[in-house]
């Protein structure tokens, strides 16, 4: 009951926010065109006037009038509208990334699901954020994805439990994948161009492997908090003899372990190593697959991104973390750690201190990054010249024909989108469930399209620099 009633908040909030989002999508667009006209009269008033001085004078004169007022690096927008600095991030390298991200968690997770893979694919978005962006980010898009997205569009019945606890992992794997992506090792494996099949093998093995190995541990805690068993679907007669095998080998450590903490610990620690050594060999094919996902989008689809946010731009240095990204993080996991340690179904009066984990890692990145981390001046100024750098870069393509024609049919489809929401009261009894559906499937396009458009406008830039 308490699922279906969060389903209905978050579906009306869905619909609410859709609705507010096209709203605000036509009246940004219209004062766009209203702004058009004012910089022809300007254009009109220049062509007008005496051509008393010639060009290069002009442009001298101007250089010399604005030499004094120019403080930091301008940022124009290869939209209509110039943004600065932080706006300007948010909106084209963050925005997208981890759009891309969640996106990418949920066609993972319903392909998964459809198709009855062995594979969760339901990472692969976290790993191309953590790798990007770093840790924090990553587990924010993360738990958005596992608390939120997921959740809120699994196909099926039970999602309160097939996708909601697990947002445990998938937090730990963004941790761990953005912690390993900024090692220099990773950073050198990334710009050779002809890495050997060994350099391929170390990034599958430290990424896929070890992250399956470290994800498991929250992975095997989870599933002991919903008592549940790891399953692998194998062929009848070989699952037969594994679990005989299975079973010799819990009998085995609890003998051990009896021997030298007691009955009472045996039996649990027994559980939790061979639950956990099953996770593994489940885990491996997945996380393995996820990360190499990953790093194929982001060299073959983001190579801007890979640019600036792995290879640290022209001085070589990465983006550093701000000590509000914690913050962040804590705030999105609040409401879902309320449920977690209130509700019997995920045995929150026993395992409080799992759901509770967290929360260390949050107060431990939020103190590191405020006393070590770089000052606001310096992040400011990173800000600034790296939006700086992608106004440069990506400006050329949004003058492009083809780009402004994309433009213009995505205003359309807001546009339209809008009507269709403001009719569908009128014949429809359940509006809001109905409209909530449409504004996914309708901005769940436009995404897809502005994401494809984002690839290839960044492909054509890096391809016009280096040529």
């Amino acid at each position: 009951m308490f699922e279906e009633y969060g389903k209905e908040l978050m579906m009306l909030g869905g619909t609410i926010a859709g609705f507010v989002a096209a709203v605000l999508s036509v009246l940004e667009k219209l004062m766009v065109f209203r702004g058009n006209p004012a910089k022809s009269e300007s254009t009109a008033e220049t062509k007008n006037e005496p051509k008393s001085e010639s060009r290069s004078e002009k442009r001298e004169s101007y250089r010399t009038e604005r030499a004094p007022v120019e403080s930091a690096p301008s940022v124009d927008f290869f939209s209509t509208k110039p943004l600065r600095g932080t706006s300007y991030l948010l909106l084209n390298e963050v925005g997208v990334i981890a759009a891309a991200g969640v996106l990418l968690n949920y066609v993972g997770l319903t392909l998964s699901r459809h198709l009855e893979s062995i594979l969760f694919l339901d990472m692969t978005g976290t790993a191309l954020v953590a790798i990007l962006l770093g840790p924090w980010w990553g587990a924010i898009v993360a738990l958005l994805s596992n608390s939120v997205v997921n959740w809120l569009l699994f196909p099926e019945a039970g999602a309160d439990v097939v996708i909601f606890p697990w947002s445990l992992v998938n937090m730990t794997g963004a941790l761990f994948w953005g912690v390993l992506a900024r090692q220099a090792g990773f950073q050198k494996y990334v710009r050779t161009s002809k890495s050997s099949g060994f350099a391929h093998m170390w990034y599958l093995l430290s990424f896929g492997v070890i992250g399956a190995i470290v994800m498991s541990v929250p992975g095997t805690l989870v599933q002991s908090a919903l008592h549940e068993s790891s399953v692998l679907a194998l062929n009848p007669e070989v699952a037969r003899s594994l679990s005989v095998q299975i079973g010799r080998w819990e009998a085995a450590v609890q003998l051990y372990l009896e021997s030298a903490i007691g009955l009472q610990w045996s039996e649990s620690i027994g559980w939790y190593i061979v639950n956990w050594l099953q996770n593994c060999v489940r885990y491996i094919p997945d996380k393995t697959m996820s990360a190499a996902i990953a790093l194929v989008i982001l060299k073959y689809g983001y190579p801007l991104f890979e640019r600036e946010l792995i290879h640290g731009g022209p001085d070589g240095e990465r983006p550093r973390d701000e000590r509000i990204l914690p913050l962040i993080l804590g705030l999105l996991y609040a409401p879902s750690y309320a449920s977690l340690i209130s509700s019997e179904g995920y045995a929150g009066p026993l395992y409080w201190p799992l759901w509770s984990m967290p929360w260390l890692f949050i107060l431990y990145g939020y103190f590191r990054i405020r006393y070590s981390g770089p000052t606001d001046n310096a992040l400011q100024q990173a800000r600034l010249q790296r939006a700086d750098r992608y106004a440069k870069a990506l400006k050329p393509v949004g003058k492009e024909p083809s780009y402004e024609f994309c433009r213009r049919l995505t205003f359309a489809t807001l546009i339209a989108s809008l009507i269709f929401a403001i009719c569908l009261p009128v014949v429809l009894m359940d509006f809001y469930r109905v409209t909530f559906k449409f504004f996914c499937v309708v901005y769940g396009f436009l995404l897809v399209v502005h994401l494809i458009r984002v690839a290839i406008a960044q492909n054509i830039s890096v391809a016009r620099t280096d040529g």
